[in-house]
């Protein structure tokens, strides 16, 4: 799981609230979180859209994520994916 160098998992240098987290392929940890977050799904009913880019979340009026607004990288079609949970589930930064 990815740290940030100074301030470990609080705001501010231990004044701040609880720090977000992220999981990161490169390690270990991360690659091992996204196989089990990947194994998981597995047992349900899971969708998966490959090739599709998120264009934007659908927010409701109090700031929950409904889903999203996504393009479809083989036609170019637009979708709206409505979605109790929604996983964004990124990569290649900076490569």
């Amino acid at each position: 799981i990815y740290q940030r160098a100074f301030g470990g998992q609080s705001l501010d240098y231990g004044k701040g609230g609880q720090a977000y987290r992220c999981a990161c392929a490169a390690d270990r940890t991360g690659h091992a979180m996204l196989h089990t977050l990947y194994g998981r799904s597995l047992a349900f009913d899971t969708s998966y859209f490959i090739e599709y880019f998120a264009m934007d979340l659908m927010m409701s009026e109090d700031g929950e994520c409904l889903g999203v607004i996504a393009l479809n990288m083989e036609d170019g079609s637009i979708h709206r994916i409505h979605a109790k949970n929604t996983v964004l589930a990124t990569g290649g930064y900076g490569r």
